[in-house]
């Protein structure tokens, strides 16, 4: 009787912990296509704005377009975040240089009048970089070969600021007409819509 019960036990142990195998089997599949999906939809995302951006080139005839998007670094000794932004996209003309490796981790206070202007006036707009009083910016303008720049900000439905769309021109340029700012701020709804 006792060999019966534990021939019993014993099945039972050796069932349970098949069931439980399969069942660990099959949670870390789901695990990993539900990452698998999750980087698919990713990728699809990221394929929708860099579209969105390279469309910016051929609509309104810039020399490089770029999505900045803002995000924390590191805390300062404080214990205050460093608040950042970061060029995630960005798509050129043919002889234009690539400088979205250069624009990672920029602190806000840094370019602090770029990024007010973009926030608080919903725009910033260059036409030529002589004219720009603040030497730092200057500088950061004229190292990337900018001329002339227009920035507005991305944001979400419930009009959080999330980034900012930014163009550039390797040459000096008129006023934006009406038409051209209201196609930049088209598409920088639609790329609001992919980020979030």
């Amino acid at each position: 009787m006792e060999l019966e019960w534990e021939t019993i036990l014993s099945s039972c142990i050796v069932g349970i912990t098949t069931i439980f195998g399969i069942f660990l089997k099959e949670y870390a599949q789901a695990r990993k296509n539900k990452q698998k999906a999750c980087i698919l939809t990713y990728t699809k995302q990221s394929d929708n704005v860099e579209k969105a951006i390279r469309y910016i080139l051929s609509e309104v005839d810039v020399d490089r377009a770029y999505v900045y998007e803002f995000h924390n670094g590191e805390n300062f000794y404080s214990g205050n975040h460093q608040q950042k932004f970061s060029c995630t996209y960005e798509a050129l003309n043919t002889g234009v240089s690539a400088e979205s490796l250069n624009l990672q981790n920029l602190r806000v206070s840094t370019f602090n009048s770029f990024v007010k202007n973009v926030v608080r006036d919903q725009y910033f707009d260059i036409e030529d970089i002589n004219d720009v009083p603040n030497p730092l910016l200057r500088n950061w303008l004229d190292q990337r070969g900018i001329q002339s720049s227009y920035a507005i900000p991305i944001q979400t439905l419930n009009k959080n600021i999330i980034g900012i769309l930014n163009v550039d021109f390797t040459k000096k340029r008129g006023q934006l007409n009406k038409k051209q700012l209201d196609f930049l701020r088209n598409q920088a709804k639609i790329i609001g819509g992919y980020l979030i």
